[in-house]
Parts: structure tokens; C-alpha cells; sequence
């Protein structure tokens, strides 16, 4: 495959366009622009479904528009994901950066704009149908991204035999394969049994075609978020210091990647077994009959992938201080801090709440807990599974792309931002479930602080320093067809 200029540092890739035509289309330039699409289609998800009041209960039927509309946020995520990791991957193909620079851009706007008007199934056919298109460039993506890191590993580059990378390839794939779930389960959603083989092999499960769609999203849905999640936390990881690690802190570093890694091939395994077969994992520390109880999948998940992040990001946190640059600091302790929040969140709350359901009801309204367990549903993915990951992608972001006396800045608020929401969060849950109640206003704080972490980010990073919007107008520009010297 053909190789990218040489470069002085491994950062100076971000700034080489890889579509020749296109100069200003930098992975910088764009890994700042699905930052302002987020944070802007964020603002708008708030118009779709108020988080604070989507769940009526745990046990309630996903609405069909909200979930679409959330993939417009989810790719967005990837696609800023993939970004990052051919930056801290150093993925030198020139083809690779081309066609994922490419996807990222097609892929984020025909996911989103899909999203806002498909609102039903069937019946708004020809949003899904841009939705679609818009998945088949993530189904790319994750392809040509599989396919630089194993021309990185045949070129025998150094990178490419260390953990971080090993098990970053581990995550990508298990991000193709829960995609290739979410195609066959959206395709049952529109087509039913036909051809008529999905309606054999359901019989064959003892189960009807809705039953073995709903496998099938429910695998998907839970896969991916992991496996993203197992991706993020790889390249954190490799940015923040694991090649200048040493002793004990490295060997505490690689700990936790193998778990992130074996977690990753465990739980793919899991829930392709749980899609295309009759299995289900056994419901560990079971009491009150059964009621209360750990699902094995849950174990292998928050324990392994997220368990394993924080063993790492603490390696790195702890072993890399000493050695990087201080004003860098900040940044790397609110990425540490985030992930432990997030391990809080869905692993000891979540956890908790399992093995306490005869309280909060598993999805029961009658339930004592039932309010307070409708406030996690929606809390423990809005926020465990999406914001917090996002945000980690986001102070990778900061650290290949800011200048580093602003990064502290950009670190505190959004260890502040962070510590504030999970503080609400946690208030609303265990506490007082009312709807604007105390943890809805603390919650409501610590989001705005989340907020202003992210302006800032854009500003110091695509406007004051890198003179990003400058660049963006003069690419539209020529791209309209104008002339400039």
C-alpha cells in the first residue's frame, strides 16, 4: 500500500489531507468538525427525548425514532474514533487515511440527517434508506481500518507488536461483526420473513422472526458499545504514555490490556452466540429467587473491557507523569477520571441494582424502585455507554490537537463537568427519582459544565490556534469552485 510523506512526528499525518483535490480536508480539520456535530446534534436530541423523562419504565419498548436518531450520534462517535486511532496508530497508508477521511465525512452527515426524519418502520423509507447508506460507510470504515493495521503489522512496523494495537485490532473487528448484526436485524425489521430461510432458521431456535430479530439488536446494540468502548480506551492508552512506561508501572499497563483484549474476544463470542443461537449467559450471585442476579454477559463486560481501562489508564496515568510534559496533565488525569466514572456508573450501579431487583424491579412500574431504576435506564446509557467514552475520544482529541497551555484548562472543567454529573446522576438514582428534583438540577449542571469543556476544545483547538474555520472556508470555497492565492 502506498505510504504518506514523511513526516517529522507521528502528529504531522493529521495534517497531510489525504484526498489531494481537497487540502483543507485534514483528519485534524475533520476530527474537530464531528466534535461541532456532536456537541450541535447533542443540543438537538434534547428536542427529540428529554433524557430525563425517555424511560417511563426499564421494561419499555425502545421508540424506533429515538434509537435511529441516537445511531446519528453513535456513528459520529466512530467516525471520530477511527479518525484518532489512524493518528495514534500511525497508520501510515495513504489509501487508509483517504477512504477513512472519506467514510467519516459521508457516513456522519447521511447517518444524522437520516436519523432526524426516520421515524418509523416501515414507512419513512427513503431516511432509513440515507441511514443506510450512511452504515455501509461504518461497515467501510471498519474494513479499511482492519486493512492498515494488518499492512502495518506485514510491514513489520514496531507499533503494530504492542498491546495497545493488538488489542485495538481485537476491538475493530468486534465492531464489524456487531454491525454486520445490526444490517441482518434491521433487514428483519423491514422485510420480515423473507426470504423465508430466516423463518426456517428461527424454527430451528424454537423461536419466531420477531424473536430472533430482537436477538439480534439486542446483541448488536450491546457489542458495539463495548467494542467501541474497547477501541477508545486502546488508543487512550497508547496516547498517553504506554511506550515510555517502565517496571512495574508497565507491567500494571499491560495487566489491563489483556483484559480489555480477552474481555473483547469473550464477549464477541458471547453475543454471537446469543443472536444466532437459543444460548443465554447464567445469571451469577442469584437470591431471592432468582430475582436478583448479575448477568453473565454484564460480568464479562464491565469487569474485563471497562474494568480492564481503568487498570490501564491508571498505568499510565501513575507511570507517565514523570516523563510527559506537565501542562499535558490535566488531561490525562481527566481521562483517567472519566473512565473511572464511567466504570462507576454502569459497573457498581449498575451491578448494585442487579443484585437488588426485588427493590427496583427489573422493569416492573409497580416496583418500590421502579422510578428509580426508569432514571438508570436512561442514565447508565446517555451517559456510561456514550457521553463518558466520547469524552475520552474528546481529550485524545485535545491532546494531538491543542496546544498544551490550554489543555490544563480544557482538563479541569471537564474533570469538574464530569464529577458533577455523576454526582446528580447518582442522586437521581439512589435518592430522588423526581423529575426535577435535586438530581436533576445537579445533573443538569454538571452537563453544562461537559458543555462548556467541549466549546472549549473547538475554540483553542479548530479556531484561536489551528485557524480551523479559516481553513474549512477557503476549502468550501474552492470546492464551490472560487479561487484564492
Amino acid at each position: 500500500m502506498s505510504r504518506a510523506p514523511t513526516a517529522s512526528s507521528t502528529e504531522a499525518y493529521d495534517d497531510v489531507a489525504p484526498i489531494g483535490r481537497f487540502s483543507w480536508l485534514t483528519q485534524r480539520h475533520l476530527a474537530f468538525f464531528v466534535i461541532a456535530w456532536l456537541v450541535l446534534f447533542s443540543l438537538g436530541s434534547v428536542f427529540v427525548s428529554n433524557p430525563f423523562a425517555s424511560e417511563p419504565a426499564a421494561s419499555a419498548s425502545p421508540d424506533y425514532w429515538h434509537v435511529m436518531y441516537l445511531h446519528g450520534l453513535l456513528v459520529g462517535m466512530v467516525g471520530l474514533l477511527a479518525l484518532l486511532t489512524c493518528g495514534v496508530l500511525q497508520l501510515r497508508s495513504m489509501h487508509t487515511r483517504m477512504w477513512i477521511v472519506g467514510g467519516v465525512l459521508f457516513m456522519t452527515i447521511l447517518t444524522a440527517v437520516g436519523g432526524i426524519f426516520d421515524r418509523q418502520i416501515p414507512g419513512a423509507e427513503i431516511p432509513m434508506w440515507v441511514q443506510i447508506f450512511g452504515f455501509f460507510a461504518l461497515d467501510e470504515i471498519c474494513i479499511v481500518l482492519l486493512l492498515g493495521m494488518l499492512g502495518e503489522w506485514r510491514a513489520g512496523a514496531l507499533q503494530a507488536r504492542t498491546l495497545p494495537f493488538v488489542s485495538a485490532f481485537l476491538a475493530a473487528i468486534s465492531m464489524f461483526v456487531a454491525a454486520i448484526m445490526g444490517h441482518l436485524a434491521g433487514w428483519i425489521l423491514e422485510f420480515g420473513n423473507f426470504p423465508s430461510v430466516i423463518g426456517s432458521y428461527a424454527s430451528l431456535l424454537g423461536e419466531k422472526v420477531d424473536d430472533f430479530g430482537n436477538n439480534l439488536i439486542g446483541s448488536h446494540s450491546h457489542e458495539m458499545v463495548v467494542a467501541v468502548m474497547a477501541l477508545s480506551v486502546s488508543i487512550a492508552v497508547a496516547q498517553f504514555g504506554y511506550h515510555g512506561l517502565k517496571g512495574a508501572w508497565r507491567t500494571v499497563a499491560q495487566v489491563g490490556l489483556v483484559m480489555v483484549a480477552g474481555g473483547t474476544i469473550v464477549m464477541t463470542l458471547m453475543y454471537v452466540a446469543m443472536a444466532f443461537t437459543s444460548w443465554g449467559p447464567p445469571t451469577l450471585f442469584t437470591s431471592a429467587g432468582g430475582t436478583n442476579g448479575i448477568a453473565g454477559d454484564d460480568i464479562v463486560t464491565g469487569l474485563l473491557v471497562m474494568g480492564g481501562g481503568v487498570v490501564a489508564l491508571a498505568a499510565v496515568a501513575g507511570g507517565s507523569a514523570l516523563v510527559q510534559d506537565v501542562a499535558g496533565r490535566p488531561v490525562r488525569l481527566a481521562t483517567l477520571w472519566t473512565w473511572l466514572l464511567l466504570f462507576a456508573t454502569v459497573v457498581i450501579a449498575g451491578y448494585s441494582i442487579e443484585l437488588n431487583e426485588v427493590y427496583f424491579g427489573a422493569g416492573d412500574p409497580k416496583a418500590a424502585g421502579a422510578a428509580n431504576d426508569a432514571v438508570y435506564t436512561w442514565l447508565h446509557q446517555d451517559l456510561g455507554l456514550f457521553l463518558m467514552p466520547a469524552l475520552v475520544l474528546v481529550m485524545v482529541a485535545v491532546a494531538r490537537f491543542v496546544v498544551p497551555r490550554y489543555q490544563g484548562r480544557i482538563g479541569w472543567v471537564t474533570i469538574l463537568g464530569t464529577t458533577v454529573t455523576f454526582l446528580g446522576g447518582m442522586i437521581f438514582v439512589f435518592v430522588n427519582p423526581a423529575l426535577h428534583g435535586p438530581g436533576y438540577a445537579v445533573s443538569t449542571v454538571g452537563l453544562l459544565l461537559v458543555g462548556v469543556a467541549l466549546l472549549a476544545t473547538m475554540w483553542y483547538g479548530a479556531v484561536q490556534e489551528a485557524g480551523g474555520l479559516s481553513a474549512l472556508a477557503t476549502g468550501l470555497h474552492h470546492a464551490a469552485g472560487g479561487h484564492g492565492r
